[in-house]
């Protein structure tokens, strides 16, 4: 009796085992508590292998800078998704995009597999923003990223100026205090005095910033871990779909960056983003036009009376 005992025991445990390795990750596949990065069926099939790769991170956010460049960015070098980000943390649904159902949090990659994109459209629940992080992290570690590079805005009141510039905040993922702010006119400058010197005078940012949220978090996880990472700021007008910031942002890619696929045209989104500029900027002279004009009446009430119709 105590021998069907004890191999009954050991088939249950055998049972337990293989329930389990149903739930594991295929292929690379990281995991994290309650927070996976699963790649697609169809990518494992192909083994397409990931060469070092930039990646870069664009979250909605003001004027949905980050969205729309990595949107554009996407769609430009003609890349695939290769995974996707799957956690209890993160709220449900899915995103339909150009005729598609896709995940809220996916993972992108060019053909060369020397650039990736990390998205995600769906906001991620306080408690579970570590579990997130930690999981991206790893992948990141786990596939040799070379550099992460976020885009994200600085919100502002009204229609910022047509040549503003980004602030790019750095740091090599060696040393987590040589992180600057960075004007993108004078980082070619030729020694750290002029550069902290140029900072001073002729920045339009602050020389202090805080990044929050997923962009944040990221950057934070990379200095944690030594991973060279840069974040890539530009002032956008709240509430304004903003593609001339994105077009900005992409150009600046291109120009700290020695990867030839990251040198994209933006000619659209300069058309995109200059004829929203019009139209909003019709939208506050026609909406100063009427202040102006009540505040005459206020001013005079009996201007008003001595109008003659007819």
């Amino acid at each position: 009796m105590p021998l069907r005992k004890k191999s009954r025991s050991r088939n249950i445990k055998t049972k337990e085992k293989e329930v389990t390795a149903i739930h594991t990750d295929i292929d690379n596949g990281t995991n994290e508590g309650k927070t996976r990065i699963k790649p697609l069926a169809n990518v494992v099939q192909k083994k397409n292998k990931l060469d070092s790769p930039i990646l870069i991170a664009g979250f909605p956010g003001t004027g949905l800078v980050g969205s729309i460049s990595t949107s554009y960015i996407i769609n430009k070098l003609h890349m695939n998704q290769i995974a996707c980000v799957e956690s209890q943390y993160i709220v449900p649904g899915v995103i339909y995009a150009e005729g598609k159902l896709r995940h809220p949090c996916r993972v992108y990659a060019n053909e060369k597999g020397d650039v990736c994109v990390l998205v995600c459209e769906a906001p991620i629940i306080i408690e579970g923003m570590y579990s997130v992080l930690d999981t991206i992290t790893k992948w990141i570690l786990h596939n040799k990223v070379k550099e992460v590079i976020v885009l994200d805005a600085i919100g502002v009141e009204g229609l910022p100026d047509s040549k503003r510039v980004p602030m790019i905040l750095s740091c090599n993922g060696r040393q987590a205090d040589e992180a600057n702010l960075i004007h993108e006119n004078i980082s070619d400058v030729k020694n750290k005095e002029q550069e902290i010197a140029a900072v001073n005078t002729s920045s339009i940012y602050p020389t202090t910033a805080f990044v929050g949220g997923m962009a944040g978090g990221i950057l934070s996880s990379c200095l944690s871990n030594g991973i060279p990472c840069k974040a890539m700021l530009i002032y956008a007008a709240r509430g304004i779909p903003d593609p001339e910031g994105a077009a900005v942002l992409i150009e600046s890619v291109s120009k700290t960056t020695a990867n030839e696929s990251l040198k994209i045209d933006t000619q659209k989104l300069r058309e995109q983003g200059a004829n929203i500029r019009t139209s909003m900027e019709k939208i506050i002279q026609s909406y100063a036009g009427q202040q102006q004009q009540q505040q005459r009446y206020v001013e005079n009430p009996s201007a008003k009376e001595g109008i003659m119709y007819g």
